[in-house]
This record gives structure tokens, sequence and C-alpha cells, in this order.
């Protein structure tokens, strides 16, 4: 509580509150799993594709988030307003002003007009088969269509060997490429797999951006049979019971510095 709410530590009935609140919000191993993955997951990446009203409210002397944090959130979300209070509590339920800026701020927000841009998972399939050489999309259309029916997903490219499709959930995308691959390699076709998930521009029914190019770009690390994905898919599934295996980096145009990506695979 000296890191959470340093005002109220001399009081002994908010110290008998805040005790009883975290004992009765999760066991140890869930709070130790909670705290890792909040200190762990990087959302930098997709911060640009916010496109609600968003306040930041930031203690100038909060123990827990640094105020140059506060400021990267909101120079990052478009349009967002920042608030910046004296202070050291991190609590919302701490010292004063905290809950009348959210409070000015709700009752003042109107909605944004809907935009052009989307946050998507991007998948990049590759397929190649190995008996008789020619491309098997065709070939295999309708169980790929299953497929992508099944997982939410819709195609947006096709060309010879290679397929993009987009999936509002990262998840989804990840367990249609395994889905895709395993029916696949039952009729002698090789399939490997990338996905990312990042802002796309849509304009009628076609689709771009970085979260595509950053996918099919993703796709000349993988291998045969294999599913690589960005390690902002990785920070974004966490607790999805998929295993996961650092590959490497690389880089992209539009993506400040390199880009970690994974080999991902289920759990057995």
């Amino acid at each position: 509580m000296r890191n959470a709410a340093p005002s109220l530590t001399e009081n002994i009935l908010e110290r008998e509150w805040f005790a009883a609140y975290l004992r009765n919000s999760a066991s140890p191993a869930d709070a130790i799993a909670l705290w890792r993955w909040g200190t762990e997951i990087d959302v930098r990446a997709i911060l640009p594709a916010i496109h609600v009203p968003t306040l930041i409210v930031q203690r100038t002397g909060d123990r827990w988030v640094r105020p140059e944090e506060g400021r990267y959130l909101a120079a990052h979300i478009e349009g967002a307003k920042y608030v910046e209070l004296a202070g050291k509590d991190h609590v919302i339920w701490g010292e004063d002003r905290l809950v009348d800026e959210i409070r000015t701020f709700v009752a003042g927000a109107l909605p944004w007009a809907p935009g052009e841009r989307l946050l998507v998972s991007a998948l990049s399939l590759a397929v190649k088969d190995i008996a008789y050489g020619h491309d098997p999309l065709e070939r295999n259309a309708e169980l790929i269509r299953e497929e992508l029916l099944h997982a939410a997903g819709q195609e947006i490219g096709r060309s010879p060997g290679l397929l993009l499709a987009v999936f509002q959930r990262p998840t989804r995308s990840i367990q249609c490429a395994f889905a895709i691959g395993k029916r696949l390699r039952k009729l002698g076709v090789e399939v490997r797999a990338a996905v990312h998930v990042g802002e796309c521009e849509v304009r009628g029914k076609e689709f771009s951006g970085i979260a595509i190019e950053v996918a099919s770009r993703l796709l000349d690390h993988a291998r045969p049979r294999e599913v690589v994905v960005s390690r902002t898919v990785r920070d974004l599934v966490v607790g999805s019971g998929l295993v996961f295996d650092e590959r490497g980096e690389m880089t992209a145009s539009g993506l400040p510095g390199t880009l970690s990506f994974l080999s991902v695979a289920q759990k057995i």
C-alpha cells in the first residue's frame, strides 16, 4: 500500500479494506500471473488503432507508473486527452480530483464518427502441393472456405500458392492456420503461416496497411508446417493455452526498430 496509495497508509480502515480487496481479488498464483502479464505485455504497436475518446490521467509521483509512460500513451493514441495531477497515489480512490476528471470526461465525450481503419489479425498462408507441384488453393478452395467460416475469418487476397485473410481475434487466426494445415497435410499439401495484429485500412472490399504487410513479411520466416507470429500477437493471447518459442527479429517499413517473432504450437 505504500506504493499503491501512500496518502492512505496511516488510515487503519483503509489498510484493512485494501488487504481484503487484494485477498478476495485473486489467489497467490493468479496474482503472480496477473502481475507478470501487466508488466510483460507490450501493446505499443496497436496504440494508433485506438479511435475512441480517450482520457489518460497520470500522477506525477506515481510509484507504479512513471509520468513518461502516461505521456507516451497520450502521444500515440490519436486525440487522447492527457491530465497530469500532483500526488503519489496510483489507485483511483486515493487523492482528490482523479474521479472528478473521469466524470467530466465521460459527461463531455462524444462518440467519434466511424472511420475506415480497423484493428485486425492478419493471416498470411502459403501452400505447396508436394505430390503435384501445382497451385492447391483452387483445388482445396471449399475446405479452406469452411475453416475461414468456422473461425469467422475473411479472405482478402489470393495469388498462386498464397492466401491472405483477416480476423477479429488473433487466437482465431492462429487456430484457423492450424486447422487448415492439419486438413491439407492429409492431402499431401504443405502449409506454412504467419500472423500479425495491427491497423488496417478498408476501402470497400480492399484491405491494406501495416498489419497486412507485416504478416506477409513474416511469412518469409516461416518454415514448412510452421506458424509464426509477431510478439504483438503473443502478448495479446496470453492465457490462450498456446506455446511460443522465440525465433528471431525482422524489420518492416512502417515499424520502428525491429519486430520479434515466435513459432507457435498448441499444447498437447
